[in-house]
């Protein structure tokens, strides 16, 4: 069985910029027909499998696709790009990163850049820019030249990523949220293909497009599988580094998975938060509680026909929606281990 580190590179060498992520279903299909009882996608391109169980339950497994990223709005005369973001991006990480711009030819590589502080004054440099002041330079030198190469405005444009170790356990990449889920998913999808018992409620593991835009996704998904309980499954904010005020959250690396008790639009079902926390204590993997900030599918999971039984497992990530994420793997280990037992204690 594919190592869960091995799995998280594969899936963050393929761009899924939110609205874009054919390429990266076409990966997630690949990866788990073989495990699953069926294995369909949807006309919005949600990929979901079916496992084959007994019992009245029905449990949804969710975790997103898309990651966010950037949009091509205009080409001017002299070949610069113009852009607007796809999902939730401080613009303050954006200046100076490398960029890779998805065209019908191909990649095209480029750099964000602004004017530079030897053509600013002292006011201008304290400013921060607005989108409207950046731009992607690859190189060309007129609009014609960036058209000739396959520029055309909405063409998705990601991050430069890959991953890598850092000490301690830890790993840096772009597009952990929500491909961390994924990979804890596909881990957890072959797991149960391993057990000698037979499971006593259908999973539905989803791999749902467009969780950065909105929850869009997840409507259709959870509206078809129809789930009485579901265990989205994403990342959420550690606040254990320097300039995070203190008490905005109490998430950190290394503890173990984020049982979500509560966010900005989401409370979650207090007899699937509390299953949860019984299953962890009971095979002594750490867990933490999550009262955090921001949302997850979770909240449109919950409202589907007459409602569901929904409490999500979130994974902690330092610097979220940036090229440079940071996780802990014995977390990502630990979501696996909790959501595999958590899954064959349903009936």
């Amino acid at each position: 069985m594919m190592e869960t580190s091995s799995l998280i590179r594969q899936l963050l060498s393929v761009s899924s910029v939110s609205g874009f992520e054919d390429e990266f279903s076409e990966v997630i299909t690949s990866l788990i027909e073989k495990f699953a009882d069926e294995v369909e996608v949807d006309r919005v391109g949600n990929v979901v499998a079916r496992v084959e169980g007994g019992g009245k339950e029905r449990v949804l497994v969710d975790a997103h696709m898309d990651e966010v990223g950037l949009i091509i709005k205009a080409i001017d005369e002299k070949g610069f790009l113009r852009f607007t973001t796809l999902g939730g991006i401080d613009n303050r990480i954006l200046l100076a990163q490398r960029v890779v711009v998805h065209t019908s030819k191909g990649k095209i590589k480029g750099v964000i850049a602004a004017v530079p502080p030897h053509f600013t004054s002292e006011k201008e440099r304290e400013k921060m820019p607005s989108i409207d002041d950046l731009f992607i330079d690859i190189g060309a030198s007129s609009r014609e030249e960036a058209y000739e190469v396959g520029i055309r405005i909405s063409d998705p444009v990601s991050f430069e990523g890959g991953l890598e170790e850092l000490v301690g356990g830890r790993i840096c990449g772009y597009g952990f949220d929500d491909k961390l889920g994924c990979a804890v998913a596909i881990k957890t999808l072959y797991e149960l293909r391993n057990l000698k018992e037979p499971l006593n409620a259908d999973i539905f593991f989803s791999f749902s497009v467009e969780e950065e835009r909105g929850l869009r996704g997840a409507k259709p998904v959870a509206f078809r599988v129809n789930p009485t309980i579901a265990i989205p499954l994403d990342t959420t904010g550690a606040a254990d580094y320097p300039g995070v005020k203190p008490f905005i959250s109490s998430v950190v690396l290394g503890k173990g998975p984020v049982i979500r008790a509560a966010d900005r639009m989401f409370v979650a079902d207090r007899s699937v938060k509390e299953f949860l926390i019984k299953v962890a204590e009971e095979n002594g993997i750490p867990y933490q509680i999550g009262v955090v900030m921001g949302t997850t599918n979770a909240t449109a999971i919950q409202l589907a026909r007459e409602g569901v039984a929904t409490c999500p497992l979130c994974i902690p990530v330092r610097y979220a929606h940036s090229p440079v994420e940071v996780a802990d793997l014995s977390d990502i280990e630990n979501t696996i281990r909790l959501l595999v037992k958590a899954l064959t204690k349903i009936k």
